[in-house]
């Protein structure tokens, strides 16, 4: 069995638009994420809001067999939570600046 191999990964918040007036959607954020010196663009980050939190998903697409919405993008979930954590921490800074 080959030795498991590791890559560097980094990530940078490019931005993050406030949405109004519509329905659950908060902001969309756009993410620049580096695995080893390839630099990959994220559009269309979900900012949600949930009843007393907000959660933030992936890019989604509907498949065109199917209709249903899925996740245009599977990162695994220490990298996810983290950017997660990052966006979250953008908007709520936003939100104090108004």
């Amino acid at each position: 069995m080959a030795a498991a191999e590791t890559a560097t990964v980094t990530f940078t918040v490019t931005d993050v638009e406030r949405i109004e007036g519509a329905g659950r959607l908060a902001a969309l954020a756009a993410i620049e994420i580096e695995l080893d010196g390839v630099a990959l663009t994220v559009q269309g980050v979900r900012v949600l809001r949930q009843k007393n939190r907000i959660t933030t998903e992936a890019p989604r697409y509907r498949d065109p067999r199917t209709g249903q919405w899925l996740p245009a993008l599977i990162l695994p979930e220490e990298l996810g939570a983290a950017i997660a954590r990052e966006v979250h921490r953008i908007v709520m800074r936003q939100r104090r600046t108004g």
